[in-house]
């Protein structure tokens, strides 16, 4: 049996010499057609370094832009056209190669006047853009390729604000939420891009009661770099809006309109002027001197009110829920909650923690607490009788305000 494996053995080594001869003599040498190639002699490890420094490029080009490649116009009118020179420098010690390559639908990049920059020298290239958009923001770019190894390609870019004839900032006016006995102030600046310029100006809001509450001033000022983006306007005016307390609680949703006479040039037929308007919206909030912040399970209700749902309440609980009621205007200070009643007694608690005084409210915490009986309890909320309800007073020592908590439950019993 051992004379078999060695046979064996003697026969693989046998098979994979011959198998290697027949391979080297068809396949292991050849001699090159052209020669044989040979690169500057032989490359070891040693000499690996040395010869790549003599086969690479000893000298490349740089490219530099003295002014960036970024240019803000500032403000332009829709459907107008603009153009921007970039300047190009050679910085480096080879050739730079400069070719135009791809530019966004609204950009068209100029022909170069050089295309080989020799070390030093510098090209300018041209970019014009049309402004046709509606957006408030501008911005496009062209290509330039080069054989900079270091910048392939550079992104010569432009942007800058659209506006119209006419803009206002901030371009809506908000206040927020504020209490019904509260003044309101707001502020405003319109520029104005027109020639002839404005004349004349009015200001007043599309709610008549909002404009009998209304205390406004349109003052004239001359536009400088302080007004940044917009300091290429030919007018600007301040607008100050004072809103006397005695706004109707609910959403405020209206138009502000800023009115505007041109000067015109005289003629036969007389001068003729046309007012015109800038309309911007108002919005906001007026809510009670007394209110509550609401949060998922606290929800606003007609005529000021708000609704707490506990949702279902197990027997476990939870049976207690925090929340927040808000005292805001100027008598605040002067102001005290507390609770009149609730309903159903028994079932229905509240309390008040200690109040939190902020710069602009005060904050009471309001504790509601549901009392298990040994009967389910429902109130569910299907007409107005159908919720557990907390009456809240406020007392400045003149007038005395109120606020209902409506309690949605559907508690198991304990």
């Amino acid at each position: 049996m051992s004379r078999f494996w060695v046979l064996l053995a003697i026969v693989a080594v046998a098979g994979s010499v011959a198998g290697w001869g027949i391979n080297y003599a068809a396949y292991g040498h050849r001699k090159a057609q052209m020669g044989e190639m040979v690169y500057g002699g032989d490359i070891t490890g040693k000499n690996l370094d040395e010869f790549y420094m003599n086969v690479a490029q000893a000298k490349n080009p740089e490219v530099e832009l003295p002014n960036g490649s970024t240019y803000d116009f500032g403000t332009m009118a829709p459907g107008t056209k603009g153009e921007h020179v970039f300047v190009i420098k050679n910085a480096g010690e080879g050739d730079l190669k400069l070719r135009l390559g791809a530019t966004t639908c609204k950009c068209t990049l100029g022909t170069l006047d050089n295309d080989v920059l020799k070390p030093g020298e510098q090209t300018e290239v041209r970019l014009e853009w049309d402004v046709k958009t509606d957006s408030k923001s501008f911005g496009q770019s062209a290509q330039l390729l080069t054989n900079d190894p270091k910048h392939y390609a550079i992104d010569l870019k432009i942007e800058g604000r659209v506006v119209g004839d006419l803009e206002m900032i901030p371009d809506a006016l908000t206040f927020g939420d504020v209490s019904a006995d509260e003044t309101v102030t707001l502020t405003a600046k319109v520029y104005s891009f027109m020639d002839p310029p404005i004349k004349h100006t009015t200001f007043k809001f599309s709610s008549d009661a909002l404009n009998e509450l209304a205390d406004i001033k349109v003052e004239p000022f001359e536009p400088s770099e302080a007004d940044g983006a917009s300091s290429s306007a030919i007018q600007g005016f301040d607008i100050t809006i004072t809103i006397k307390p005695g706004m109707k609680q609910g959403a405020v949703s209206q138009n502000a309109m800023f009115g505007f006479v041109q000067e015109v040039a005289k003629s036969d037929a007389g001068d003729k002027e046309e007012e015109k308007f800038l309309v911007t919206p108002i919005t906001g909030k007026v809510v009670g001197a007394i209110s509550m912040i609401p949060n998922p399970k606290l929800t606003g209700s007609d005529g000021g009110n708000y609704i707490y749902d506990f949702g279902e309440v197990k027997s476990e609980g939870p049976f207690t829920a925090k929340t927040f009621v808000v005292l805001k205007g100027q008598d605040r200070d002067n102001t005290t909650l507390s609770i009149e009643s609730v309903e159903p007694e028994g079932i229905v608690e509240a309390t008040f923690g200690e109040k939190l005084v902020r710069s602009s409210m005060t904050l009471y915490p309001l504790e509601i607490k549901l009392i298990p009986g040994p009967e389910a309890i429902q109130r569910l909320g299907r007409n107005k009788d159908d919720y557990g309800k907390i009456r809240i007073t406020s007392d400045n020592g003149e007038s005395v305000g109120k606020l209902v908590v409506g309690v949605k439950f559907s508690m198991e019993p304990k």
